[in-house]
């Protein structure tokens, strides 16, 4: 089968010569027709009448299958994750609290939500007296913020080992699952903004032969 491609003025024609009555896609895959030609040909609305060329409909059904395919593996990923959105259900205690475990560096903390006032304790402690800074506190705060739930529950959590800036993380995380776990609708708006991912970074322990993890002894010449 011989086939010739024109292309005048930026419109490509696609002329069949001879040859039997072929599928499309056989067609297509022989003639080295490339995309750029199809859209060109989609975009020609007279040529219903060229001898051997399938319609126009199968011609845009062929692309638009084609462009739906591409994008097939992320609309099974979304549809995935609704359908594990959709088989989580509410876990909560027989007190009605929701629990969630945080753990950041060498940090550890458990954490109770409830629908409440807008209490917070931590240790025992409110949680301005034991975190007086507000970068810390703020950082706390984010998960309520985010799911457009902020005084709306109340936190007891204990946390244990590691510094402040750890126990801080481990508390947020901590809070994240909880608030998955009393609803997961919830899920969503705090994957997105990384929430519910523990952050596995550490300190990165001292080699041999150096002064820390990296920095090495000041070199001397004599």
């Amino acid at each position: 089968m011989r086939m010739k491609i024109i292309i005048a003025e930026g419109i490509v024609l696609l002329c069949l010569l001879t040859g039997p009555s072929r599928a499309f896609g056989d067609l297509i895959a022989a003639s080295g027709i490339t995309d750029a030609m199809l859209d060109s040909l989609i975009a020609l609305k007279d040529l219903e009448g060229v001898e051997g060329l399938p319609p126009l409909s199968e011609i845009e059904e062929i692309r638009y299958e084609k462009n739906t395919r591409k994008s097939s593996r992320d609309e099974i990923e979304r549809q995935k994750q609704e359908e594990i959105a959709k088989a989580r259900v509410r876990q909560v205690d027989d007190q009605g609290r929701a629990y969630g475990t945080g753990r950041r560096k060498c940090s550890i903390a458990r954490v109770w939500i409830q629908p409440g006032e807008g209490k917070f304790i931590v240790n025992d402690k409110e949680f301005d007296v034991y975190f007086p800074m507000l970068d810390h506190r703020a950082t706390l705060l984010r998960p309520f913020s985010e799911t457009k739930t902020l005084g709306l529950w109340d936190v007891n959590c204990t946390v244990k080992g590691g510094g402040v800036s750890g126990q801080v993380g481990a508390i947020r995380l901590g809070i994240s699952r909880a608030l998955q776990n009393w609803e997961p609708d919830l899920r969503p708006a705090l994957r997105s903004v990384g929430f519910l991912t523990r952050d596995p970074r550490v300190v990165e322990r001292k080699k041999p032969g150096k002064a820390k993890a990296r920095k090495s002894f000041q070199w001397v010449k004599r």
